[in-house]
């Protein structure tokens, strides 16, 4: 009889995990982009199982993959840099389409870590508002003098 209600514990304590995850995947799918292509995410049951929630994962249509996203600022500061900077983590490999989704991705990836590892980032997304003006993203800004001078 304690097995039983071990048991049946455990598969509680599993379902109320399940149910946290889905909410996140769901609040994720809503939020985030693919990192490879910047496309929208869909929530999708990839396999059958007792806890349909164990098996729902982040899938991009476009790239065809299981993708647990990024937030669309950081897909887009990645784009740029990749882009503008000519950012290549795979030198072994040809300059094509592919290859240019794969270093956003990378670049995805370390920007996240960044922003999580001081705090800007969490599961549930930017704990600070991010204003991210696509027209001024890399845009130089010059100073004059007088500009810099203290207003007093």
């Amino acid at each position: 009889m304690n097995g039983n209600n071990e048991q049946t514990k455990s598969k509680l304590e599993t379902a109320e995990k399940g149910e946290g995850r889905l909410a996140l995947l769901k609040a994720r799918a809503k939020r985030c982009v693919c990192k490879y292509c910047g496309g929208k995410l869909e929530l999708r049951r990839i396999a059958f199982s007792d806890y349909g929630e164990a098996r729902s994962e982040l899938y991009c249509p476009v790239c065809q993959r299981i993708e647990f996203g990024t937030e669309p600022e950081i897909y887009q500061s990645a784009v740029y840099f990749v882009d503008n900077f000519e950012f290549n983590h795979y030198p072994g490999l040809d300059a094509n389409e592919k290859t240019r989704r794969m270093n956003i991705a990378k670049v995805c990836e370390i920007m996240a870590w960044g922003d999580k590892n001081i705090g800007l980032l969490t599961e549930n997304g930017f704990t600070v508002p991010v204003y991210l003006e696509t027209q001024q993203i890399g845009q130089t800004v010059i100073f004059e003098a007088d500009d810099l001078a203290e207003q007093g």
